[in-house]
């Protein structure tokens, strides 16, 4: 190890926080073994759900994951553990369902306990964290709430999914090589799924087997967006690949093509804000960012061409008709939008209450007779503003208000300081997200806990105080005679 390489690793060791400098970290390099690990637990039963082996397919993954999770954790190697797990979400999201449901919850949460017996000291790092202490008081408290007033423990228990996955980045990034395996690792579960998933159905991440729906659009969009912004912003240096164009590009177009035929306007929109930071910030990247954006559209235009680019047509084709209404267009969210001003106005401080949201929009979509989206029905609001405004109310709305603007100005900073732009990339694509769905959950906890790296300790230059000019005093010369 070179003697810089060695003060790098020695500052990161002191100040437990991940320094990504704009100097690359070439030495450091990806754990292959976790790599491996992920694609053995989520290529073989993504192709087995393809064969419509839904029940064998998830047995697979999450045997195979528990043997390797409960490895590292009798080796004590936890940072290891939770790489490995947060690579996995984006398949544990497909697979969950036919095994343990809230296995990604349970497992996040484990993770995190073990990582507390393990170090104390870096746990008090996390707690030592005045907004992320807040950030997980108040999500517990919103799911204990949840829990108290509907008997059920399900009741908004995405809310401790997403608190443990923003717990669980926080902690990776006192280890830089375990955080960018981690990251690196949710590419080799999005292209598991894309393999699983692709003609299965018109929209890429969901499809229709043996009578079982499985999927969702968004769902697989988040991810693949994340990965295309890892790889995209900072030179690739959050997955070690600042030195490695031909990976990086092909990651880049990979995620281009999964993105498009996903359809899920809420993932395009997502990486469309992550691009325009990484572009407004970073002006030495922007030729490099511009180059993989025309690489991706060339492979996008030839996509358009096949058979599942007709479909991507034809999804088109159903948002801009004119016949279709704007609530058909939206998929209900419209007609959200307008019922929660209602909602608001008969319980406008602390709102229904957490964990009757559903109930909410159960009964005011029936008293109110224009609403078409499944009117009468409990269904959860579909935008993390709405769901905060109907269950808390303003107090909740003014907490989360705070809370985000708190979370910009924090990643700003890292920016001025560091010159990295994923902390802001990651609160501002949590933000959008929050526009379509709730945002209540683990991947989108990966977004979050990008944005609270932000809030990392950074020291800052000193300044150099100019030295007062001293006086020199010349002696007088005797007159010439």
């Amino acid at each position: 190890m070179s003697p810089s390489t060695a003060n790098v690793t020695q500052g990161v060791r002191k100040s437990g926080t991940i320094q990504l400098r704009n100097k690359p970290i070439s030495p450091n390099k990806l754990d292959k073994i976790i790599l491996l690990q992920v694609a053995w637990c989520t290529f073989p039963a993504l192709v087995l759900v393809r064969l419509g082996a839904l029940r064998p397919g998830s047995i697979w993954c999450f045997v195979f994951l528990l043997t390797f999770l409960g490895w590292y954790a009798l080796k004590r190697k936890v940072p290891a553990f939770m790489a490995l797990l947060i690579a996995t979400l984006p398949a544990l999201a497909y697979t969950r369902g036919y095994f343990f449901y809230n296995s990604i919850v349970a497992l996040l949460g484990l993770g995190l306990g073990l990582w507390f017996v393990r170090s104390p000291k870096e746990w008090a790092k996390l707690w030592g964290n005045q907004l992320l202490r807040w950030f997980f008081i108040l999500g517990t408290m919103y799911w204990l709430i949840s829990l108290i007033i509907t008997g059920q423990y399900y009741a908004n228990l995405r809310a401790m999914e997403m608190v443990f996955a923003v717990g669980s980045i926080y902690l990776l990034a006192q280890y830089q090589k375990y955080l960018a395996t981690a990251l690196a690792g949710l590419g080799i579960s999005v292209f598991s799924v894309a393999i699983g998933m692709i003609g299965q159905g018109d929209r890429l991440g969901m499809a229709d087997i043996d009578g079982e729906h499985v999927g969702n659009a968004i769902t697989f969009g988040l991810p693949v967006a994340l990965v295309l912004l890892l790889a995209m912003a900072d030179n690739g240096k959050w997955l070690f690949l600042q030195n490695s164009k031909i990976i990086r590009n092909g990651l880049i177009a990979m995620c281009g093509i999964f993105l498009l035929l996903s359809t899920s306007r809420g993932s395009w929109l997502v990486a469309l804000v992550g691009i325009g930071v990484a572009v407004f910030y970073q002006s030495q990247q922007r030729r490099k960012i511009f180059f993989a954006i025309l690489l991706m559209g060339c492979l996008l235009l030839g996509v358009m061409q096949t058979k599942s680019g007709e479909k991507v047509s034809e999804h088109f084709e159903k948002i801009f008709d004119s016949e279709r209404t704007l609530a058909q267009k939206s998929t209900g969210r419209y007609e959200m939008w307008l019922l929660f001003p209602e909602v608001l106005k008969d319980s406008p401080i602390w709102g229904v209450g957490p964990g009757l949201g559903k109930e909410a929009y159960a009964h005011y979509s029936w008293v109110d007779r224009e609403v078409t989206y499944r009117e009468g029905n409990e269904v959860a609001w579909h935008a993390l503003y709405l769901q905060v405004g109907v269950e808390t109310g303003l107090i909740g709305l003014t907490v989360l208000g705070i809370f985000l603007v708190k979370l910009i100005f924090k990643t700003l900073l890292y920016r001025k300081l560091t010159g990295q732009v994923i902390p802001l990339i990651g609160i501002l694509g949590f933000m959008t997200i929050g526009i379509s769905v709730p945002g209540i959950d683990g991947i989108s906890g990966l977004y979050l806990g990008l944005a609270f790296l932000g809030t990392l300790p950074q020291k800052k230059k000193a300044k150099q105080i100019p030295q007062p000019v001293q006086k020199i005093k010349f002696a007088k010369m005797p007159s010439p005679v």
